[in-house]
């Protein structure tokens, strides 16, 4: 009896990022037009330019945490204890640890499964995220793409001596290694940096931490006129964004622009991850929603704009900003406390204040001496980051601040004035919310409004896409056809063509249709791999073999870490005999997943058929272990027993796998031998 052969059918979906907040309802304000750098074709000239006229600032400002939120990691920058960490996600068994090999710093996962190791990887920690003051996370890089990494370097736990735990979000949901970072959180985690278009999360150029322009906006205009001319010809250049001109709503976008989140934020059609400009306000960059009943007091390292706004300071003023307090151009860090205090005492003077106080004890604590934020502004834990806590930046007396929490979260709400009155941006919010922890009925209530507001407008393209997507996620591949077709007519990138593409596959388009589609996608951009294995599986399913193999090559060849193009070029290499391609392609599939029961299971077959079944049979268990509903899986590992002369083992393989597919062939055949065997 020959060992079976399976192929393995993907899927590949869209990830959107969340950022998690309060919610308020501030008006919009209109763009400041005075500045002639909002232009959109004023280009970005970085922050070494900057310097080379203003050298003092520039030199404070690297004091600052902003400046130093992302660099390379070097041995001169290392402050990590690397002596024998191991930290383990329990829910997969993945072990994790962190090492020094000479001037290189990497993080390995490994698993130990019943019949020794069965998986390790290494990343190299290339870059750092983060300033230190509360954690500093790490990203490999390959090929230009930015991979965040598992373990996180908390700089506050442990009393201040640090630890290492595991990233942000990880405990919930482990992504090893397989995180990429999108463009959307590089335009805050960094500079303004040169992403390769339609190809979320790779990179040309890097610049290393946030620089002068995201608050000041492109310099380009700014530096051909003052090399022209030194002197501005008024007080306020209009080459360039100074947020002090700004009006005070403006002033607190160039802040929030990075320090204002919400459980969903949404580019408004036609915005990208670098498309805000200061100036600009940011509710035409992007609709953000907040959930509904959500605990109004809690924390996340990107609340403190909101929470800033609810204080009595800020509503009773008519100027306080984010600057009042914070120095843009200097670091805090190591200050001390009246550095904050004195602030607090232009509006607040102490024996004023001490001489109001109803008991003694409290006139004590409102001395020159005392340290106001201690109380009124305390350090909280964030709620979006472990071992990590936080200025709170509303400022009030404690002991009136009785808001109460509550877990039952409801509706998205919105925190633009803009879109109260319901905007389609609110359907794309409930689609991203339901795919990223939400509910069967938040997906349905998404594609309800975006059916409802979509309607035949061709300039909505992100909306039809979404609507289309949303469809092909239920299952509604018919009914995704006419949202994707028209997210095409408004404009063509890979995303579309790659959605349209499945569409037509999964409707009995002729293959012609999709291949033209997929190709046309890779014309955009030759770096969508995720395209490639689509196409690659196109071709296959056409019997076109060297055509698959070479387009799976040249994903793996794009992403080498992308463990769908291994497998399915291992599949491709065995059905065109070469089998010993077919070994090493799946292995490193593997490697790199290593709970695919179907790799497994194909793996297996192949080197039973080349006799190493001992081998063979720990990767059918394995594969049953991984997925204990794969058919598949469970026939061949009936197949193993029944050639180790285990029958009753066989047969209760044998009937769990037709118990889950009747018309399993190999289940069968062990079944017919086991009868013929007892007769």
């Amino acid at each position: 009896m020959r060992w079976s052969s399976l192929s393995v059918a993907l899927g590949f979906v869209v990830a959107s990022a969340v950022w998690m907040t309060a919610c308020l309802t501030p008006r919009p304000p209109a763009s400041d037009e005075r500045f002639l750098n909002l232009a959109p074709d004023v280009a970005y000239v970085g922050a070494a330019t900057c310097a080379t006229c203003h050298d003092e600032i520039y030199a404070s400002y690297q004091t600052h945490g902003m400046a130093q939120s992302f660099y390379r990691l070097t041995p001169e920058v290392a402050v990590e204890d690397y002596s024998g960490i191991e930290v383990r996600h329990e829910p997969t068994g993945f072990v994790y640890s962190a090492r020094r090999d000479g001037d290189r710093f990497v993080q390995v996962e490994y698993r130990d499964g019943p019949d020794g190791r069965d998986h390790e990887l290494v990343r190299e920690m290339t870059y750092v995220v983060g300033s230190g003051s509360a954690a500093r996370t790490y990203l490999a890089e390959e090929n230009g793409r930015l991979y965040e990494l598992p373990l996180t370097w908390y700089t506050q736990a442990n009393d201040g001596a640090g630890q290492w735990g595991l990233s942000p979000g990880y405990q919930e949901q482990n992504a090893r290694f397989d995180r990429t970072v999108p463009d959307r959180c590089m335009a805050c985690h960094n500079g303004i940096s040169e992403p390769v278009p339609f190809a979320d999360g790779k990179f040309a150029t890097l610049a290393e931490g946030i620089g002068c322009e995201q608050c000041h906006g492109p310099g380009e205009l700014h530096v051909e006129a003052r090399t022209a001319n030194p002197e501005a010809p008024n007080a306020m250049d209009e080459t360039i964004v100074n947020p002090k001109w700004l009006s005070l709503d403006l002033r607190l976008d160039v802040c929030q622009q990075c320090h204002l989140g919400g459980e969903v934020s949404v580019l408004r059609e036609g915005e990208s991850a670098y498309s805000y400009r200061p100036g600009r306000p940011l509710s035409a960059h992007r609709a953000i929603f907040a959930l509904e009943g959500d605990d109004p007091n809690k924390v996340s390292v990107i609340s403190h704009a909101d929470r800033m706004r609810e204080s009595a300071c800020f509503q009773e003023s008519a100027a306080m900003d984010c600057v009042t307090c914070h120095d843009p151009h200097e670091g805090f860090r190591d200050k001390g406390p009246d550095y904050f205090n004195a602030t607090c005492r232009t509006c607040h003077e102490p024996a004023t204040l001490a001489s109001s106080m109803p008991t003694p004890d409290l006139d004590v604590q409102h001395q020159e001496t005392a340290n106001c934020f201690s109380c009124h502004m305390p350090k909280v834990e964030a709620d979006d980051v472990p071992h990590a806590s936080f200025t709170d930046h509303k400022i009030r007396v404690l002991e009136d601040d009785a808001i109460e929490g509550t877990t039952q979260a409801g509706a998205l709400t919105p925190y633009f004035e803009r879109d109260l009155e319901g905007t389609l941006e609110e359907g794309i919010a409930y689609v991203i919310y339901a795919r990223q922890g939400g509910t069967a009925t938040d997906f349905r209530r998404g594609v309800s409004i975006l059916e409802e507001r979509t309607g035949d407008r061709v300039e909505v393209g992100e909306a039809h896409y979404l609507l289309g997507f949303a469809r092909l996620q239920q299952g509604q591949a018919r009914a995704a056809l006419g949202p994707l077709q028209r997210a095409l007519e408004a404009g063509e990138n890979p995303e579309r063509l790659n959605a349209l593409a499945q569409a037509y596959e999964q409707t009995g388009h002729p293959p012609a249709d999709a291949e033209r589609l997929y190709s046309r996608a890779l014309e955009l951009q030759p770096a969508a791999a995720d395209v490639r294995v689509n196409l690659g599986r196109l071709y296959e399913s056409q019997g076109r073999l060297p055509e698959a193999v070479a387009t799976y090559r040249a994903a793996i060849e794009e992403e080498p870490w992308l463990a769908q193009a291994h497998v399915l070029l291992g599949g491709a290499l065995a059905k065109g005999g070469d089998l010993e391609g077919a070994v090493r392609a799946l292995q490193a599939g593997i490697d790199l997943e290593p709970g695919q029961a179907d790799a497994l299971t194909n793996l297996g077959a192949i080197l039973a058929q080349q006799g190493n079944i001992a081998r063979a049979g720990r990767l059918f268990r394995r594969a049953v272990e991984a997925d204990p509903r794969n058919a598949d899986a469970q026939a061949n590992l009936a197949l193993y027993w029944l050639n180790e002369g285990r029958a009753q083992q066989a047969l209760e393989r044998a009937q769990q796998a037709l118990a889950l597919d009747p018309n399993q062939g190999t289940a069968r055949q062990v079944l017919e031998i086991l009868q013929q065997a007892a007769g």
